[in-house]
């Protein structure tokens, strides 16, 4: 055997088992799992220093009814573990089933004990792809997969199964039980081959998925300006996960993936302010900016994983999105009496300027302070396409927003663009939690089908999204906006409809809802005539130090039937539109929402208008006699092609005979869910 030099990454990686032959001891103990595999066959396989195996085995094993195997033969590590042959019962389905195919693991030193399974098999892909099996890659591979399952060390711990049904803490052996099981659920459900499998889990780990949270966001932006809904994201093992933990034969013990957030909340913070503050974002912002400033510098991601309190802000390892967010504690105050609601929506929207004061682009990042590495080229890319994904065709962030945090209508070059921001998504769930208004409920999800249509219990991905969902559409909002309220999230679909006949074949045939927005509450006239008014000119829109969105131009044009209103005359009568907050072109602005009037027509937001999430005061919603109709809620669930398809709708839309109501489901096999609105307003 070849001498294998490691280095200081993998000390102490040569740990020599030797005895007789025949020895009562064994020298390596392990299991194999697909679910456990009985009369395998186990082959060790020395590691040569150029990362090839040998060519013979050192030893080997059968394994037991139980999946468990004992080797007796000295060995030298590091080592090359292979099961082939024998049979299972798979963990998701119950179905017994041959081993067709090999699995692997590789160790640099001797392990407490070996576990082969899918997982370690992806380590072994994915430090092959590399390169070959050499301490560095083998060490950079572990790393990625054992972040993905949640932070446990997939070659070594051994799976805790509980009975059907049966819940119990999140401990390493209960992610073990839950990562074999989404396995299982992810391959059998595509039907795919172990070999198959073994590259979803090397995908979703080197884009820093978690077996939870799969990096999603929000879609493409079009040619006109408009957003587009984002491509079928894959996630296979983590649609897997959702699907074992809400199934009959989940063994895990976890029973919902919201169990697996790891929540790390900032500060909780009691504050005092003045009276004024208590019902004014603008007050509220400038007594609080220290606030604000001091959770911004702070740690904004979720701590594990490879992300370290010391390294967030440029972790490179954690695919083109980043670090998702961490979970920040309520800011609270009794200063404000029992007007807890309008205290915590003036919160909501002074953080919304604080942010679109700092000057942040819109990027498929999960939090605004992550600056990506500049290598290679997929982390920081300003060419149009396909946004969803991370690869190296794909764009992260607009072209639009310089480094200074200005804003252009024409594309920046490469150099200067500004590589920090969130994308609408991101954004809306961003500042609910940096205000801790949803610190008790869990933060929104951040990819758009999901924010848009789960409500309850959801079916798909086992986690409840704070709110309720209201019927507030483009049909009527002209008669319920005064129903609105700040920190309401609005809905809006595609402009153009899913062809019908497309595929895949259960894809509803409906709009596709594509992008989120925040309600402010005030009108143009509101803003430029305000104490901020000079943060409203439109003459400086796109500058440092204005709010506004430097493409208001665009949109007074496609408001605007005879092409004679200019920015100037916003504000006047008959022109004075609603705004709202939208991280969009090059990032969070106030952009108009156009109500028609006799000189202006609807704009894309009001025109495209699905429906509407209240978070703040939700309860209140209910007892509401003209909002209490408007509710959305779950109606109906069927099989589809991909897997359930469930149906939401309001008791007005359901009195009615045009058929508006919210479709969710999945688009393709193992995607991310997608919110489709169907039917006439």
């Amino acid at each position: 055997m070849n001498s294998f030099k490691l280095t200081t990454l993998a000390s102490a990686v040569f740990a020599l088992s030797i005895g007789a032959c025949g020895q009562s001891t064994p020298t390596l103990t392990g299991s194999a799992y697909l679910g456990p595999i009985s009369s395998a066959t186990v082959s060790v396989y020395a590691l040569n220093a150029d990362g090839t195996a040998g060519s013979a085995p050192l030893a080997t094993a059968t394994t037991a009814g139980d999946g468990s195997f004992s080797v007796y033969q000295p060995l030298r590590f590091p080592v090359l573990v292979r099961v082939t042959s024998g049979s299972y019962q798979e963990e998701a389905t119950g179905a017994n089933a041959d081993l067709t195919q090999e699995l692997d693991a590789v160790y640099l030193s001797a392990p407490s004990h070996a576990v082969v399974s899918v997982y370690s098999n992806a380590v072994v892909s994915d430090a092959n792809s590399a390169g070959g099996l050499t301490a560095a890659n083998i060490a950079a591979a572990i790393a990625r997969v054992n972040a993905f399952a949640g932070n446990i060390d997939v070659e070594q711990t051994l799976p805790t199964f509980t009975g059907i049904g049966a819940s119990t803490d999140v401990t390493p052996g209960a992610l073990m039980a839950l990562a074999l099981g989404a396995e299982s659920q992810s391959r059998t459900s595509a039907g795919i081959s172990i070999e198959g499998s073994t590259a979803n889990v090397v995908m979703q780990a080197a884009n820093g998925d978690t077996i939870a949270q799969c990096n999603t966001g929000a879609g493409d932006i079009a040619a006109d300006g408009t957003l587009a809904a984002p491509s079928a994201v894959t996630c296979p093992i983590t649609v897997g996960a959702a699907d074992y933990t809400g199934g009959s034969r989940n063994r895990s013990g976890i029973a919902s993936l919201a169990k697996l957030d790891p929540v790390i909340p900032g500060n909780p913070s009691t504050i005092t302010v003045s009276a004024a503050a208590c019902r004014d974002r603008i007050t509220l912002l400038g007594e609080q900016m220290p606030l604000f400033t001091s959770r911004k510098n702070d740690v904004q991601a979720l701590l594990g994983n490879g992300v370290t309190a010391a390294n967030w802000s440029s972790y490179a390892n954690g695919g083109t999105w980043g670090p998702h967010a961490a979970v920040y504690g309520a800011i609270s105050t009794a200063s404000c009496g029992d007007d807890v609601a309008t205290f915590q929506r003036e919160l909501v929207m002074a953080a919304e300027n604080y942010w679109i004061d700092q000057g942040i682009n819109y990027c498929h990042h999960h939090i605004p302070g992550w600056l990506p590495p500049a290598s290679p080229a997929k982390f920081r890319n300003a060419s149009s396409g396909s946004t969803s994904g991370g690869d190296s065709s794909g764009m992260t962030c607009t072209a639009h927003r310089r480094s200074d945090g200005s804003q252009s209508l024409t594309a920046v070059s490469q150099d200067d663009v500004n590589w920090q921001g969130v994308d609408c998504s991101d954004f809306t769930s961003w500042v609910y939690d940096f205000t801790g208004v949803t610190h008790d409920e869990g933060n929104l999800e951040t990819g758009i089908g999901t924010q848009a249509c789960s409500t309850g219990d959801d079916p798909l991905t086992g986690k409840e999204q704070p709110g309720v969902l209201l019927d507030i559409n483009q049909g009527n909002v002209a008669s319920l906006v005064d129903h609105l309220r700040p920190g309401d999230l609005l809905y809006i679909t595609q402009t153009s409809a899913l062809a019908a006949n497309s595929t895949p074949a259960n894809a509803a045939n409906g709009y596709i809802v594509s992008h989120v927005v925040t309600w402010t509450g005030k009108h143009f006239s509101d803003l430029r005539t305000g104490p901020e008014g000079n943060l409203y000119d439109p003459a400086t829109a796109g500058q440092r130090g204005n709010r506004l969105g430097a493409d208001i131009g665009s949109y007074l044009k496609s408001v605007d039937p005879n092409q004679t209103i200019l920015p100037t005359d916003l504000g006047s009568a008959g022109k004075d539109p609603w705004m709202i907050i939208d991280s969009h072109f090059a990032g969070p602005a106030y952009r108009p929402f156009v109500i028609p009037t006799a000189s202006m027509k609807a704009d894309w937001y009001a025109a495209s208008l699905s429906h509407v999430r209240r978070i703040i005061d939700a309860d209140s919603a209910r007892t509401d006699p003209v909002l209490s109709k408007l509710i959305i809620a779950q109606t109906g669930t069927s099989n589809g092609e991909y897997g359930k398809v469930v149906t939401f709708s309001s008791p007005q839309s359901r009195a009615s005979s045009g058929g508006y109501k919210l479709i969710y489901q999945r688009p393709s096999k193992n995607a991310i869910p997608t919110c489709y609105r169907v039917g006439t307003p």
